[in-house]
């Protein structure tokens, strides 16, 4: 029976942790929408000379602006710099809040 557990995953279930994630949260200017926002850490992130860069185009679903994005991170992947037209980046308790 263990071997059945382990082919199939009985058992408890394990919690999803997102290794690669980069998580953002971005209120529309126009019509107060927050979106959250993922950057994929393999995928996503340019490389530079000093780290990686991070080009969006941001698109929420009430209005349906455009909102550009670029962020810069160092190797570590720690926001050094991060500009944003047509929003405002916002906290995640921001966001659960609905405000």
């Amino acid at each position: 029976m263990g071997f059945l557990k382990k082919l199939f995953g009985g058992g408890e279930p394990r919690e999803y942790v997102d290794k690669y994630g980069i998580y953002f949260y971005v209120r529309c200017d126009n019509c107060g929408t927050i979106v959250k926002v993922r950057a994929d850490r393999q995928h996503d992130l340019n490389s530079t000379d000093d780290g990686y860069e991070w080009h969006k185009t941001i698109v929420d679903n009430r209005c349906f602006r455009r909102m550009e994005t670029v962020v810069h991170f160092d190797r570590s992947y720690n926001v050094t710099n991060a500009e944003l037209s047509g929003g405002t980046y916002v906290t995640e308790a921001e966001f659960n809040s609905g405000q």
